[in-house]
């Protein structure tokens, strides 16, 4: 007599719990997905970062490393040291500004769209979750 209430009651309880349980299974899937973006991001960022130096180093003969990697607001920080003078025939402030920063900036941009396999060419890069710009502050270091 009591066994069709009975059913019908456990029916309802466990569509909350599976209800409940999907929900919960989603949050974690969103979150990992995040979490292996931003991962994804900061790595191809310096990989970015280190092989723009290299060719740096290798086309101008001007060494440097990055001193400080950091994430700020979606915003990468790249602190770059340079150990040697650029070449005679350009003056510091050019080559910084006009051939580290922006060959940096530059290949950041591209090592991120490859890794995200995105098609998108926009400085800030937009991925699924925010947008990421780049910041990248050069001092000179003692040679």
């Amino acid at each position: 007599m009591y066994c069709g209430e009975i059913a019908g009651q456990s029916s309802t309880e466990f569509l909350i719990l599976v209800a409940g349980i999907i929900l919960t299974a989603t949050s974690f899937f969103c979150w990992s997905l995040q979490n292996t973006e931003l991962t994804t991001i900061i790595q191809a960022a310096h990989d970015g970062a280190e092989n723009a130096l290299a060719t740096i180093e290798i086309n101008y003969g001007c060494s440097a490393y990055v001193e400080c990697f950091g994430l700020n607001d979606n915003r990468i920080e790249i602190s770059i040291v340079i150990l040697a003078a650029p070449p005679e025939n350009i003056n510091q402030f050019d080559f910084t500004e006009k051939v580290v920063k922006k060959m940096v900036k530059e290949s950041v941009f591209n090592y991120i769209q490859r890794a995200l396999s995105s098609l998108s060419t926009n400085n800030p890069i937009e991925t699924a979750f925010c947008p990421y710009d780049v910041s990248i502050r050069i001092r000179k270091g003692i040679e």
